[in-house]
């Protein structure tokens, strides 16, 4: 989809035809309409829900991420899911799907002015470094947000309705 919006905008920018005009904003609206209704579905995940109410995140990279990695986020360290997610320099090889969408949402965070995020990429560049640093010093830090909050999820899943501990819980 991504690789079809490119191509469309590339010759919209290109060329003055109308008919390269309306394709890319017929498909600009179909992936935006996509884009809200996967939103949609993955509100009916409570991790992904707990995401984008507390860190403020959401669109369809997050949704592959959550819905595919829970348990993985649940389970492996901070070093295991940067190891995971290929969070560092592989020169003889090229980055995975995971590695590409936690990069890619990244981007976006900082892009759409998510402040928190966008504090963390500025202080960075400010120190010097190149923007591909930065972005991956923001995907460390989003995969270690939504971890931190996986964990809350799955401690909190050990609650009853009203509060109290159950009795195996309470016991250890």
């Amino acid at each position: 989809m991504a690789g079809i919006k490119r191509a469309a905008k590339n010759t919209r920018t290109t060329t003055n035809d109308t008919l390269a005009v309306e394709t890319h904003r017929t498909l600009q609206r179909y992936a935006e309409r996509l884009a809200t209704r996967i939103h949609e579905k993955a509100m009916e995940l409570p991790l992904y829900r707990m995401v984008v109410e507390r860190l403020g995140l959401k669109g369809p990279l997050l949704a592959y991420i959550v819905s595919h990695d829970s348990i993985v986020l649940k389970t492996l360290s901070r070093t295991g899911l940067e190891r995971r997610y290929e969070l560092f320099r592989r020169r003889w090889k090229s980055r995975g799907l995971r590695s590409q969408l936690l990069i890619g949402l990244a981007y976006a965070t900082f892009t759409h002015r998510n402040q928190r995020y966008l504090a963390i990429y500025e202080c960075y560049r400010r120190r010097g470094k190149r923007q591909w640093q930065a972005i991956l010093r923001v995907a460390k830090r989003t995969l270690r947000d939504i971890r931190r909050l996986a964990i809350e999820a799955q401690e909190a899943g050990r609650l009853q309705p009203d509060g109290e501990k159950t009795r195996e819980a309470g016991a250890a």
